[in-house]
């Protein structure tokens, strides 16, 4: 396997759309927000045949969105994509994918719209 952005983020929303019910998951940064969300963003970095020629390794960092003062939902929402990923190959989609840590607790505006929010960085080998 390669690395195909469109397939493992389509097989990463299917994952956390499994797992959580009370939130909006979007597959891309929209444009405007309305909490709670979890975003998946783009790639931080792709280092390609990573473990072997044609095996590739992302990190993908997957905003979790609630209101300013919602630090009780941000971290709701960090529990829950944690454990959206029973199966780390997605089905078969990749050859792995793990939550692999936590970062980025910060305010933001977006759209107008205060917000906390805080990201959980997967790993994917693919």
């Amino acid at each position: 396997m390669s690395w195909n952005r469109t397939d493992a983020v389509k097989a990463i929303v299917q994952a956390l759309s499994a797992n959580i019910n009370a939130a909006w998951i979007f597959d891309k940064t929209p444009q405007t927000i309305n909490p709670p969300a979890v975003v998946v963003s783009r790639p931080d970095t792709i280092n390609y045949s990573f473990f072997a020629l044609g095996i590739d390794e992302a990190t993908i960092p997957v905003v979790c969105v609630g209101a300013a003062d919602g630090e009780d939902t941000v971290d709701a929402l960090i529990t829950a994509v944690r454990q959206s990923f029973p199966d780390p190959s997605l089905g078969g989609i990749v050859s792995s994918c793990v939550p692999s840590s936590e970062r980025g607790w910060r305010n933001a505006s977006i759209a107008g719209i205060d917000v906390l929010q805080a990201e959980v960085v997967l790993t994917v080998q693919m």
